[in-house]
């Protein structure tokens, strides 16, 4: 399950078609007044008597490719004000999400099935094992919403960690794309996408760097590092398979992340170290302190990419089509400054002649005009 070729994370429409036809599912455009079916896996197979107009997720992914779509949200289990921020910088793009209805009062709340009953959205954009496993209902729960309030699609796409089918950022992106049939949608998206990939990638110098990624927090205190394969067949590294680096830690497995000490980080030495979050202001200031602690730590000040400066954000987290954009840009700045120009800190400040997508090009897409 290794991606080791550039693009190899996007199916094309062909082999999408290919593979679900042979689960009768239709890949073509749907009329709005005709049943369809979708098929997302694990939960299976749907049959939409209509096109849904609400749904409830979780933060992440799918939030993310529904707002490629230009769907906002009914509900959320929580909503994380920094996935917003996205949105924000992109032109004609109005983001009201203070009717967003909460799922769970805070995270340490319990899961209440009366939630989903008044929130009554179409459809839940959820892999069904991730809510069992937070909420610890049994299937019996999950077909009780299924049956009373709307069907229960989604797969967990972040990293595959023992989850059978994984779907790419794209097949799952296609996957939305059917469910509310805005198929011209997704096919522009796709366009716009290649478009962009296809002139960074031209752009990138032949001589790429080592790069070691970690997730979540990189702890300079020792107490362990979590480390990712960023060639592992996972959405939340895709930017650092994009743009073509070699992973620090070629051969591992480390799905969905392992966590390693100084020895083995000393060992592997990459010449940059990646930290995969999110790209906003708040997100910057933290970033810069975990860089001053590594400069300022006994061991860690032995790492080359400590001594040369050379930290390197993305944007994997909550990464669907429209982070992903960003994402690209920005890992591509701090990797390759003399090429793309140097990385401001935060998506708002970069100079549009270093921009490397066209926004308003993106905010049309999310507005229908495709």
């Amino acid at each position: 399950m290794l991606a080791g070729c550039l693009g190899n994370d996007d199916a094309s429409a062909a082999d999408s078609t290919a593979a679900e036809s042979t689960n009768g599912e239709s890949t073509t455009a749907n009329d709005a007044s005709t049943p369809y079916d979708v098929t997302v896996k694990p939960a299976g197979t749907n049959t939409f008597e209509e096109v849904p107009e609400t749904y409830a997720s979780f933060p992440g992914a799918w939030m993310d490719i529904a707002m490629a779509l230009g769907i906002q949200p009914a509900a959320m289990m929580s909503l994380e004000q920094e996935q917003l921020k996205y949105y924000e910088a992109l032109p004609d793009i109005d983001v009201d999400l203070d009717s967003v209805q909460p799922l769970l009062e805070s995270s340490e709340s319990e899961f209440d099935k009366e939630a989903f009953y008044e929130v009554d959205a179409d459809v839940h954009l959820m892999d069904p094992r991730i809510l069992k496993r937070y909420s610890g209902w049994d299937d019996s729960d999950l077909e009780e919403i299924e049956q009373n309030v709307g069907p229960i699609l989604g797969s967990l796409i972040r990293f595959p960690y023992d989850r059978d089918p994984y779907y790419t950022l794209y097949e799952a992106f296609e996957k939305a794309a059917k469910i509310f049939q805005r198929q011209a949608q997704y096919e522009a998206w796709v366009d716009l996408k290649d478009s962009v990939f296809t002139e960074i990638q031209s752009r990138l110098p032949d001589d790429r760097p080592t790069v070691g990624a970690f997730i979540i927090r990189f702890n300079v205190d020792g107490k362990g590092f979590m480390a990712a394969n960023i060639d592992a067949f996972r959405n939340d590294t895709r930017t650092f398979r994009k743009l073509g680096v070699d992973t620090a830690f070629k051969g591992e497995t480390y799905v969905p992340y392992k966590k390693i000490g100084y020895e083995k980080l000393l060992e592997v030495d990459p010449e940059y170290i990646a930290l995969v979050d999110n790209l906003t202001k708040s997100d910057n200031e933290t970033f810069q302190e975990t860089v001053e602690a590594a400069k300022n730590h006994e061991t860690m000040s032995q790492l080359t990419a400590v001594q040369n400066d050379n930290f390197v954000r993305s944007a994997g987290t909550n990464m669907g089509p429209v982070i992903d954009l960003f994402s690209a840009e920005a890992a591509a700045m701090q990797l390759f400054p003399d090429e793309f120009g140097e990385w401001p800190g935060t998506i708002d400040d970069i100079p549009s002649e270093n921009q490397l997508f066209d926004r308003q090009r993106v905010a049309d897409i999310i507005n229908g005009d495709v």
